[in-house]
Order: structure tokens, then sequence, then C-alpha cells
């Protein structure tokens, strides 16, 4: 792409928690996402691709992050030092941006950039909510409520097994079952 294409950052929905993590499921279940899928087809259908690095900035690249260019053309930014199922969850989360804050951000600002990183200053209270939505976004794609509750019920409360049936780490299954009340 064009090195003078402008850049902004993602515009948050200000959605309820509830209302992501049902657009999420909603989205998942369209796309006849599973959960344990792999999640790089997702990502290819949209016309985007995932670029591994070493976990320092690359190329103007911080690691864990987003650049959107067009509504069919994205890249995600993964530390080649992190875990298959942490990689899954912040390829998830990126797509999160993707989802929700792209169609935003191309509606006001036609013909810019979107980078979004996963690390922003925390007195960015606006970067701070979007982060938090990109988060509910991809614990709810990846980890939808009923099947989520079922894998808990089945595995009686073990949540090295749940996370394994989805493919995540333990924290983020831990977070999934507190969030969901089951924990």
């Amino acid at each position: 792409m064009s090195g003078t294409m402008g850049v902004v950052a993602p515009i948050p929905t200000h959605a309820s928690k509830v209302h992501i993590n049902s657009f999420a499921e909603d989205l998942a279940g369209r796309l006849n996402f599973q959960p344990g899928d792999a999640i790089e087809p997702i990502v290819a259908r949209f016309g985007g691709r995932i670029v591994y690095h070493n976990p320092v900035v690359h190329h103007g690249h911080a690691p864990e992050s987003i650049r959107v260019f067009s509504a069919r053309h994205f890249e995600i930014y993964i530390p080649s030092t992190t875990s298959i199922e942490r990689d899954r969850f912040t390829v998830a989360h990126e797509l999160g941006h993707f989802f929700l804050h792209y169609p935003m951000v191309s509606r006001q600002n036609p013909n810019v950039a979107m980078v979004a990183t996963r690390w922003v200053d925390e007195t960015d209270t606006t970067q701070q909510r979007a982060e938090w939505e990109a988060n509910w976004f991809a614990a709810a794609f990846l980890m939808s409520s009923q099947p989520f509750r079922s894998e808990f019920t089945r595995q009686s409360g073990n949540l090295r097994a749940v996370a394994a049936r989805f493919c995540v780490s333990v924290p983020a299954a831990e977070v999934r079952a507190k969030n969901l009340g089951l924990a």
C-alpha cells in the first residue's frame, strides 16, 4: 500500500458487552465457525492475511495489531513467540476491530487505513474502550455461550479441558466462564 495513505485508530461502537457478544456469536454462526475450528480461513475469506514476526516493532508494525486498508484488504500481525492458543485469541481480537470498528472508520474517513494495536496508552479512554470491545468480540466468537456452557458442564468445570476443546488458553476460558456466571 502507498505510504501516503492516512491512518486512524479504531472508533469504538459503545455498544453494550451483551450486544457485542451477541453480534460475535451470530457472526460465528453465520460463518459456520465451530468450537476449535481454524481461524485462519475466516481471515482469508474476508481478504486478510496473518503476518508472523519477532515480537518487536517490525517495519513500523507492532506485534498484536491489525492494519485495515480496505473492506477486503487487511493484515494481522502476530508475534512468532506466542502459543497457538494465544494467537487464536489475538487473531479473533483483531477481527473484532475489523468487524466492529472498521465499518465506522471507513464511513467517517473514506480511503484511510485503520490501525489498531493491542497495547494502547492507559490514559486514552477511547482506545481502551475499543480494546475492551475487541476482547469481548474475541471471547464470544471463539467461545459462543451455548457450546461453552455445554462443554463446561460436560467437563464438570475442568477449565483445562474446556480450554483445550475451544483451543484457547486456560486464562481465556476462565474469564469466559466468569463472564457467563459459571465460575
